[in-house]
């Protein structure tokens, strides 16, 4: 009986062993289908191209394949970011004229997703500056630098548009049009956001929506005066035919000389007396909304000038009370505007308003 018993407990004994070894086999298998396959042993850019003996396009399609296959296998938690960067230089550094990587890592290193990935802000920082190093990289080899320069220092969209001397400065226009995107998202950087959508209006293939950026984001950047006059460049560039259009255009021009050069302040009767002609010549039914129509650059371009109306009072609000008005209503109440300024995309109570934005230390716009 005792010996029966000592052989039951070394089978029940085994049976736990096996219980406990398959486990711990199971464990190990998630572990490692966990863990994440990081290309530690990189060569660096001078080795690999010192070691590729006239192949370096080939070299470069080689590390490609591999960063597909390192971003898919890691696609879930991002962890591929960790390496990108240096994946992406090495490429393009074998292979300069290779636009792919350039636009995977514009797109793909700054994005952030909070319920797949674990960063600090200063690792989310980090990696926005690498996309636009990669950016800057790829405007290296596919734009002429001397052009972009021309034409980032070319205020007058009018000119700009029309121009030879202006015209498709880049080869890849995704590679420009994203590094704007970079330097407008993620960076707040306004003024350099400006000069490459530029550089993207210019450039074939680029989407229509970057014209209308650069006076956006002139404004977004605190300067409303050159945003104010870019929209009626734009307004000029799009309504030669259209006569009435033209003719608000210098009206508006004369206004603008009048505030911005000569000083004269602006009131609400100004606003008022602007709001109304707008509606006049201007309707929803007389197509001033389109996005293309001279109209709509006329309309944005008095939204400047509204927009200037308040930050120029809250400026005064600021200074008396140390602290700037959050909505035009504060500044009607405490008796520093006289009339509250309507957007033309304002309809009762539904449509834009303007408020304070402490990101860009001024007034500006959003649907309320």
């Amino acid at each position: 009986m005792k010996k029966i018993t000592s052989i039951f407990f070394i089978i029940f004994c085994i049976f736990c062993f096996w219980k406990v070894g398959e486990s711990n086999y199971e464990k190990q298998k998630e572990i490692k289908k966990n863990i994440v396959n990081h290309p530690e042993f990189l060569p660096t850019k001078t080795y690999a191209l010192s070691t590729s003996f006239g192949f370096k396009n080939q070299k470069a399609d080689y590390y490609w394949l591999q960063t597909i296959q390192y971003i898919g296998g890691n696609a879930v938690s991002s962890e591929y970011k960790k390496y990108l960067f240096e994946m992406i230089d090495l490429i393009t550094e074998l292979n300069p004229y290779f636009s792919q990587p350039y636009i995977t890592g514009e797109l793909l290193l700054p994005s952030y997703n909070p319920r797949y990935e674990d960063l600090t802000e200063q690792e989310q920082e980090n990696l926005k500056l690498q996309a636009k190093d990669i950016g800057l990289k790829g405007l290296k080899n596919f734009c002429d630098l001397e052009k972009i320069d021309l034409i980032g220092k070319e205020d007058n969209l009018e000119k700009l548009f029309s121009e030879k001397k202006y015209q498709n400065p880049c080869k890849e226009a995704e590679i420009v049009y994203n590094l704007a995107f970079i330097y407008y998202f993620y960076l707040k950087d306004y003024k350099n956001a400006v000069k490459y959508y530029k550089v993207a209006s210019v450039t074939k293939g680029s989407p229509a929506g970057a014209k209308n950026l650069i006076s956006i984001l002139e404004g977004k950047g605190g300067n409303r005066e050159k945003a104010f006059l870019m929209f009626l460049n734009m307004a000029d560039y799009t309504g030669k035919n259209d006569e009435i259009c033209t003719e608000f255009s210098k009206t508006l021009k004369n206004f603008g000389n009048d505030i911005f050069s000569r000083k004269v302040a602006l009131n609400g009767k100004v606003l008022s007396f602007l709001d109304s002609e707008r509606k006049k010549y201007f309707s929803e039914n007389n197509n001033g909304f389109e996005a293309s129509n001279c109209s709509n650059f006329i309309n944005k371009s008095i939204r400047e000038l509204n927009i200037y109306f308040l930050d120029e009072a809250n400026k005064k609000y600021f200074s008396e009370n140390k602290k700037f008005a959050l909505s035009p209503e504060e500044l009607l109440t405490a008796g520093f505007i006289d009339y509250i300024p309507t957007d033309y995309q304002k309809n009762n109570d539904y449509g834009i308003i303007y408020f304070y934005n402490s990101e860009i230390n001024g007034f500006d716009y959003k649907m309320g």
